[in-house]
């Protein structure tokens, strides 16, 4: 039975937890294969604050406002920490919650205090092993505050405009809206369409987890952006006004105005961190961190066309082959990620900043053409077809290229012809094991589309 703890109560029980593994808080003893996300989420519940299951709608420790969430980061390979995953809030209910202001919504009900526990995810490793190893009774920072503010309305927003369905996490910053449940049991009724729209729940992006544990847990800090907050006033639009009036500068005027000597390849990456009063990368500032922004660098040549297509990480054959869509990493990608187009249009041998856009892809695009060109992918290599034809010695895929699909690619992304990656069988034409290391591309004629009104 649900006790009223007390404020020490709760502190101490959670500090208490630090330094244990699932294993031994676990009094019910949960086999450790039969372990999963709900597992620890359940021995929280029982094994430690001893409440037993609790509904959605309630909050977990009712008398002092405090949700409980526990949740996972993992020791990367240079060092650093990064979240495992997004830290799942509450379910949105599309029929009430756009009735609601923010400070009224069911959102910041659940959510204004929230005592985060952190556990280390090891591969190879019991899950009955995973230690607890830091805490955080955790209330949205003043900085970040206006930003999930305007995230939480962006959301209400595609709900009056009976898009529900067409929701994305990459829509907003910080707060993301992500899908619970993947067939159409999961699908719910919205008030504004007769469409059905996927199941969501409010979430915090494992990038901006990222960022808050490599704040809290090993006490790292970027860069910011933004010093004066005004929650009447979008992120975008901050970036918009702080660099428009570089507008129609050429590259050699903007090295000169900033004292930028380099003519190497990141030149206009430097210029672009300069706009914005940075000293070091844009993409590694606190706010692009948490949003999980990218910046791009587009060039325009002079006849309108953009001469490179955009490369994104090589994937692995074998993983790739076992992936569902929507748990793939390019569905994963693409529906988290926002990118800051900077561009720069060719003028008399020289280049002129022109502007900049934020741009996510659209769900009907990714569900459709990004979908169909990842289909094709997955189906040549598991069935053994990646190669095409050989011509003069060179090997010619069948993976799709840019003439099949309007919006994306597939060819190789490797450093030589001995960067490669293990097939899951081998070539049927050629019985090779392995095979150059290949990634999607973004064609060049859809990106022109994209900014082609900058």
């Amino acid at each position: 039975m649900k006790k009223n703890y007390t404020f020490s109560e709760v502190r101490n029980i959670v500090e208490n937890m630090i330094g244990k593994t699932f294993g031994e808080l676990n009094n019910y003893k949960i086999s450790s294969e039969n372990y999963n996300k709900g597992s620890f989420g359940f021995i929280m519940e029982e094994d430690v604050f001893k409440y037993g299951k609790n509904t959605k709608s309630e909050l977990d420790i009712a008398n002092l406002n405090i949700e409980l969430k526990m949740t996972p980061y993992k020791i990367n390979k240079n060092g650093t920490l990064s979240a495992k995953e997004r830290l799942v809030l509450n379910i949105i209910n599309y029929m009430t919650e756009y009735k609601n202001d923010f400070y009224d919504s069911h959102f910041w009900f659940k959510n204004k205090l929230i005592q985060i526990v952190w556990y280390r995810y090891e591969d190879n490793k019991p899950k009955s092993d995973f230690l607890i190893t830091d805490e955080l009774l955790f209330k949205f920072p003043k900085e970040d505050l206006p930003i999930i503010i305007n995230d939480w309305y962006t959301i209400i927003n595609k709900i009056k405009l009976g898009l529900a369905h067409e929701i994305s996490e990459a829509d907003t910053m910080y707060l993301g809206a992500c899908t619970k449940g993947e067939n159409s049991k999961s699908e719910r009724e919205q008030p504004f369409s007769d469409i059905r729209a996927k199941q969501r729940a409010f979430s915090l992006k494992s990038s901006y987890m990222t960022q808050l544990v490599r704040n809290h847990v090993s006490n790292s800090s970027a860069e910011r952006i933004i010093t004066d907050i005004d929650e009447n006033i979008s992120f975008e639009q901050i970036i918009e006004n702080k660099i428009k009036k570089y507008r129609g500068k050429s590259v050699i005027e903007l090295k000169k105005l900033f004292g930028i000597n380099s003519n190497s390849k990141n030149v206009n990456e430097l210029i672009v961190a300069r706009m914005l009063n940075i000293k070091g990368k844009v993409a590694q500032t606190d706010e692009f961190i948490k949003a999980n922004i990218i910046p791009k660098t587009i060039r325009i040549n002079s006849n309108g066309s953009i001469k490179e297509s955009m490369s994104f990480p090589s994937f692995d054959f074998i993983k790739i082959s076992k992936e569902k869509w929507y748990n793939s990493e390019l569905y994963e990608m693409f529906s988290t990620t926002k990118y800051m187009f900077v561009v720069f249009r060719e003028v008399n041998n020289d280049y002129i900043f022109s502007g900049i856009k934020f741009w996510n892809m659209p769900n009907s695009t990714l569900n459709n053409e990004v979908k169909d060109a990842w289909s094709k992918t997955v189906e040549v290599i598991k069935n053994g077809n990646v190669v095409k034809d050989i011509i003069g010695g060179k090997k010619f895929s069948n993976f799709p290229g840019m003439a099949d699909n309007s919006v994306c690619h597939v060819r190789p992304h490797a450093r030589n012809a001995n960067d490669v990656n293990t097939l899951p069988i081998p070539d049927n034409k050629t019985g090779m094991t392995e095979y150059t290391k290949h990634c999607f591309w973004l064609n060049s004629s859809f990106i022109s589309e994209i900014v082609k009104d900058i």
